[in-house]
């Protein structure tokens, strides 16, 4: 590894063709700017992906160093307001105003909701009452599930991923996948496309039902 010391609009050559110019530096964030011919083609795309990030950054996302940062920032930014998601949340705020946990999802077809439901595990005594559960069985009998989609506000568990694939659901947008080991790679393999928006307001809003009820919480989930 080389390492290089330059002050701000100072400059190193990469071989004869790439200069990397300092452009601003604040604390611990440096800008850098690069100068590359057009026969560079990976270089240009990185670069022209970067700048096509930074021209969708708000003041708010400065403190996102990293391109992978940048991009999930990105991602929250323009999911959070996706009707069928917003409707999984209102779904999971129902089942935490009716005493239980606060997951929800619903199964969209066609830009339109099918059907709704949510954790009612608590209130119905069902061990399997999980949100995608329910909302399959909101939607009752469909003689297809081709061109579906599920959105929930947590990554489906096993039980409900196994349902998922049974019925051929093509498609599930989870609105977060960190709160507990998911079945993510199982619905994976089964080619189900699975889409994480990773998005802290479903994050926090079952994190506070786990620190306030961790007995139904480890009993949802199947924790001794």
């Amino acid at each position: 590894m080389l390492i290089l010391t330059r002050q701000r609009h100072q400059s190193v050559m990469i071989g004869p063709d790439v200069k990397v110019e300092v452009v601003e530096i604040q604390r611990d964030k440096v800008r850098l700017g690069f100068h590359a011919p057009q026969s560079i083609k990976i270089l240009r795309e990185e670069i022209a992906r970067e700048n096509r990030l930074a021209a969708q950054l708000t003041p708010g996302d400065i403190r996102e160093t990293s391109p992978a940062k940048v991009e999930r920032s990105q991602r929250k930014r323009n999911h959070t307001m996706d009707p069928f998601l917003r409707a999984a949340i209102d779904e999971a705020k129902l089942g935490l105003s009716e005493g239980g946990l606060p997951i929800g999802s619903v199964l969209v077809r066609g830009n339109q909701i099918v059907a709704r439901g949510h954790n009612r595990r608590v209130q119905h005594g069902d061990p399997t009452a999980h949100g995608e559960i329910d909302c399959l069985r909101n939607a009752g009998r469909q003689a297809s599930y081709k061109g579906t989609v599920i959105y929930s506000t947590l990554m489906p568990c096993h039980m409900c991923a196994g349902a998922i694939v049974q019925f051929g659901v093509g498609k599930v947008i989870a609105g977060e996948n960190r709160t507990f080991p998911s079945a993510r790679d199982f619905m994976v393999t089964k080619g189900v496309e699975v889409v994480d928006l990773d998005l802290d307001e479903c994050f926090e809003l079952l994190q506070r039902f786990a620190r306030e009820n961790p007995r139904v919480w480890d009993e949802d989930i199947g924790v001794d």
